[in-house]
């Protein structure tokens, strides 16, 4: 059993405001502002501790709460799961058959290692870095999709509030697969462990993915234990410039990240129409 945080109000000497929203799962949780350093630190322990007998507690950046959902890009705007998830598997194990550059890696991490590029699977990403989890919250992203690929550009939020997501995981016993643990309810992938350091990208972002162990994962919310909300202009004023948390760092150009080259040169590119469906390995823009 999962303990979402409550009464955190109690535990600072802070003043603490707080809301509620319900999740998609049918949970009702707090979400608590938080305006100092000291206490987005507290959160995190507080939730990492009070669910330590379960596993351990990961974070998202986002810039919404998206109505209390929490879905995998491969089935957002989806209704079928079933459909989507057959047509996915054929697409991924043909990938990894036909393309001797990837026979190399296990499907589970092959997955979430192109999802980190772009491509859309069943796998939510987090990160166990706060500072990593902050700059998404506070940048949002726009794309096109052109021919075979999805041009994406990253600027600062407009929104109000930056949050904080932390999710638990079970995942705590490691498989064969150096970096792979798995969990009555979920598996996890540590990237940094799990893929070598000419994938840049995934090393720089500290970079860990979840997947549910459902047939079809349409809902990831059930796994959300706390959310922080934070006024997107203190969140700034908290990052300041520090070339570890710029975009050139997070998403390494392909001159530097080995790994994001190969996969431009030898992921299958994408059929017309399907990018919206299966994603493609993305290119930034300025």
């Amino acid at each position: 059993m999962y303990y979402i945080i409550d009464n955190f109000e109690k535990k600072t000497p802070s003043e603490i405001s707080r809301g509620i929203v319900k999740l998609a799962c049918g949970n009702e949780i707090n979400v608590y502002q938080i305006e100092t350093v000291h206490d987005l630190t507290q959160f995190i322990g507080f939730g990492k501790y009070k669910n330590n007998h379960i596993g351990n507690v990961y974070f998202r950046g986002q810039t919404s709460l998206y109505d209390g959902t929490m879905i995998p890009s491969l089935y957002r705007g989806k209704t079928r799961l079933d459909t989507i998830t057959q047509k996915y598997n054929e697409r991924i194990n043909k990938v990894i058959k036909e393309k001797r550059i990837f026979n190399q890696y296990n499907r589970a991490v092959f997955e979430p290692l192109i999802q980190h590029y772009g491509v859309k699977t069943p796998y939510i990403d987090v990160v166990d870095n706060v500072w990593v989890a902050l700059w998404f919250a506070l940048h949002q992203a726009k794309s096109v999709s052109i021919n075979a690929h999805e041009y994406v550009y990253y600027y600062d939020s407009k929104e109000k509030y930056a949050y904080i997501i932390l999710m638990v995981s079970d995942a705590n016993r490691e498989t064969e697969q150096y970096g792979v643990y798995v969990g009555n309810s979920t598996t996890l992938v540590d990237l940094r462990k799990s893929t070598p350091s000419y994938f840049l990208r995934p090393h720089a972002q500290h970079a860990y993915m979840i997947r549910k162990n459902d047939s079809f994962p349409g809902d990831y919310s059930d796994l959300i234990v706390g959310i922080a909300r934070i006024p997107t202009d203190i969140g700034f004023k908290w990052m300041g410039s520090n070339e570890f948390l710029s975009l050139s760092s997070l998403f390494p150009a392909a001159y530097f990240d080995s790994g994001y080259n190969i996969l431009l040169k030898s992921y299958p590119e994408e059929i017309h129409g399907t990018i919206k469906q299966y994603g493609s390995i993305q290119i930034l823009t300025d």
